[in-house]
């Protein structure tokens, strides 16, 4: 029997294998689609069919929850015009906060002040993150190609 909180999903054995068994066929079935659509059906008590059409990419997402709710994975939804504090972006960054605040006064990041605090959306602070992941990832591939250059791999 699965319980729930505000806070907490628990779920039983039986119940995240029947979500983990779900995400696998999701993925599988949208690997393999090129379709515009999906369509899922409800058969009700009666033997009424109810159909929806959903986008593949909303499948894709709830695909993935289904994947960390049956492994027990903690994780949040947020709305993209949620607000965050500066500490709940810089965690969410995995920077200091007074790292995030100098980016913002750099102009890097979009915010703004509510009397004397910053707020930045949801939405701007994860197109930040995967602009930092990029620039990490640009700077390691260029210090991978220097190494190689000068031989740094050769044993």
């Amino acid at each position: 029997m699965t319980t729930a909180t505000p806070d907490r999903i628990i779920l039983s054995d039986d119940d995240a294998n029947v979500l983990s068994a779900a995400s696998r066929l999701m993925g599988a079935a949208l690997d393999h689609s090129r379709a515009h659509s999906v369509a899922l059906v409800e058969e009700g008590a009666d033997g009424d069919l109810a159909r929806i059409e959903v986008p593949p990419a909303t499948l894709r997402v709830l695909s993935r929850v289904l994947a960390m709710m049956a492994s027990e994975q903690v994780f949040v939804l947020y709305p993209a015009d949620t607000e965050l504090t500066t500490k709940q972006a810089a965690d969410l960054l995995g920077v200091s906060r007074p790292f995030l605040i100098a980016r913002l006064e750099a102009g890097e990041l979009p915010f703004r002040k509510v009397g004397r605090h910053r707020r930045m959306l949801m939405d701007d602070v994860m197109r930040y993150k995967e602009t930092m992941r990029a620039t990490r990832k640009s700077a390691l591939d260029e210090i991978v190609a220097d190494s190689e250059s000068i031989g740094g791999y050769d044993l």
